[in-house]
């Protein structure tokens, strides 16, 4: 069961931001969502809770990293297992899941190292991308068709604004 984090409007917290912090400190494991109206919500933890998180994932990844790299059956595991986590890489061919699995893994392992995760909400983002063209058998014709003309070249970088 997942439990859903206290909610308050943005300007609650600018009006009454005692008030409003002490609503996140009364559930502090589940955080305060900030909803605003013109921007993206917000989400408001302790540090301490945002440095448990990055060290769950990095722990986590170590385990995966050492798994993948003293054996091959771990690999062949991880990709029949990664559909549970994942459910659109069914449409994927299976060395692409592969592909996926180390590179969810390298990327996760780095990112940590950074302390941020967004660089593995990328890496997910573009392989679910490449599992929808995947999934559309029409796009995927015309997106791996030949042309017959070989390689266009390199592609020119834009003007900027200041040109």
């Amino acid at each position: 069961m997942t439990t859903m984090p206290a909610e308050a409007n943005f300007s609650e917290l600018i009006q009454k931001p005692k008030d409003t912090v002490a609503r996140m400190q009364v559930n502090a494991r589940r955080g305060l969502l900030l909803h605003r109206r013109d921007e993206e919500d917000l989400y408001l933890t302790t540090a301490a809770r945002a440095e448990q998180a990055v060290q769950v994932v990095d722990s986590t990844t170590r385990m995966f990293v050492a798994l993948l790299r003293e054996s091959p059956a771990a690999v062949e595991l991880l990709t029949r297992a990664f559909p549970e986590a994942f459910p659109w890489v069914r449409f994927l061919p299976r060395k692409a899941v592969q592909e996926f699995l180390l590179e969810f893994v390298e990327t996760a392992r780095a990112s940590t190292s950074l302390g941020s995760l967004a660089p593995i909400t990328t890496v997910i983002a573009a392989w679910k991308h490449t599992a929808e063209i995947y999934a559309d058998p029409e796009l995927h014709a015309t997106l791996t068709q030949d042309h017959g003309d070989g390689d266009f070249g390199d592609v020119p970088v834009p003007p900027s604004e200041d040109e």
